[in-house]
């Protein structure tokens, strides 16, 4: 299958795992978390000065260890950065900062709750699919459908006006770049570039203060305890992690079914079930950064304190210790993967997703008679840290 792989920079390939160098590797890197979990389930890697560990028993458990393994921070040490802005964000928080933010956040992100957006994701879906295919029938899967109809739904929820579109994904590709990564003990930060965006969320959190409205960030504003910038910053969070985490789902699904020859027998699964296989066969995030707070020991290993430990998920959603014949699609299979995290770093967005990726996939397929992947043309995404596309182009036909 030929796809139009991106060349990989020299300097980003020398920070990644030495098995995860391609763009073939980075693509499908399935092989290489197999034969490193055979050899043992936590190994440092001297070049990149990190411990990787690749079981699923201890992902999982490292996952839910939030005492002794904690999430890296945006800044080192406050400095006058507009990165500092977002520390306060839950994914970037850690203890008692952390458990206070998501106590009082999760109510809003239960069933009873969410049930109420799905008009807006429905409505949202179809107006993106008539824009996609007006007057061709050819469009960019990613570009056209997956990236914009989830950051659509998650600005909806929170209260980010639609004609912010362009300058928020813009600030969310910006962040993505500057940010930690998530497979090396190397950092990416450089001063200045999130400006805009800490000082976007600062106004509109103002805004909402002085004129509440019916969204998300009016109900943080009025009903929490929480500070204007942690309800910034946790926002501007959800709109990282509900387009991202998203568009990739979308884009793996499709990809999948298509290579499994599904797509035509779609309403014989049970979508729901099947959306979860895909969440575990080609998770969007396969690994997460954390610092060992203090010295554990993980497995047989001893993980000193202030090493860099890479929980790589993407490996222990294919551990034949805890799936049957883990590398097969099954979408019956309805398993307990660890996409969405586990313990208290689990993602407090997952039931958005949930709820969306079903409505969105079901209108996309309710509208089409067919639909063709254009490999010649796919670009991959080139990330040891995600397992998505940036480019898709495929050609369809309408019902």
């Amino acid at each position: 299958m030929g796809f139009n792989f991106k060349t990989i920079d020299t300097e980003i390939a020398n920070s990644l795992p030495k098995g995860l160098r391609s763009n073939e590797a980075l693509h499908d890197p399935f092989e290489w978390y197999h034969n490193k979990r055979n050899t043992a389930p936590v190994q440092y890697d001297p070049s990149r000065g990190v411990y990787d560990v690749f079981s699923y028993e201890l992902v999982k458990k490292s996952l839910q260890d939030g005492e002794n393994l904690v999430r890296p921070e945006l800044t080192q040490e406050e400095i006058d950065d507009p990165l500092s802005y977002f520390d306060a964000g839950m994914v970037w928080s850690n203890g008692s900062d952390h458990k206070q933010v998501k106590g009082e956040m999760f109510q809003y992100f239960t069933p009873r709750i969410l049930n109420g957006i799905e008009e807006s994701i429905l409505s949202i879906t179809k107006a993106q699919l008539d824009t996609a295919m007006s007057d061709t029938n050819e469009f960019d899967f990613v570009e056209d459908f997956a990236v914009p109809i989830p950051l659509r739904v998650i600005m909806d929820f929170i209260g980010i006006p639609q004609a912010d579109h362009e300058r928020l994904l813009q600030w969310l590709e910006t962040f993505r770049s500057v940010m930690t990564s998530e497979d090396s003990d190397e950092m990416s930060l450089t001063e200045g570039h999130m400006t805009g965006a800490a000082q976007y969320f600062e106004n509109i959190v103002a805004e909402r203060r002085a004129n509440p409205q019916n969204d998300l960030i009016s109900q943080l504003v009025t009903e929490t305890t929480l500070t204007p910038k942690q309800i910034g910053s946790n926002c501007f969070d959800f709109a990282l992690a509900g387009q991202g985490t998203m568009s990739e789902l979308l884009t793996n699904a499709l990809y999948i079914l298509d290579q499994q020859s599904s797509i035509s027998e779609f309403e014989d699964h049970d979508l729901s079930v099947l959306l979860e296989e895909v969440l575990r066969y080609r998770s969007p995030l396969q690994a997460r950064a954390r610092r060992a707070a203090s010295q554990i020991k993980l497995g047989k290993s001893t993980i000193p304190v202030d090493s860099t430990v890479i929980l790589w998920i993407g490996a222990a959603n294919r551990d034949p210790d805890q799936f049957t014949d883990p590398d097969s699609f099954n979408p019956h299979r309805d398993p307990n993967h660890l996409a969405f995290g586990s313990g208290s770093h689990n993602c407090i967005g997952a039931p958005i997703a949930r709820l969306e990726a079903p409505i969105i996939l079901q209108t996309l397929f309710d509208r089409l008679a067919r639909l063709d992947i254009d490999y010649e043309r796919v670009v991959p995404k080139p990330k040891a840290s995600k397992l998505g596309f940036d480019r898709m182009p495929v050609q369809i036909v309408e019902k």
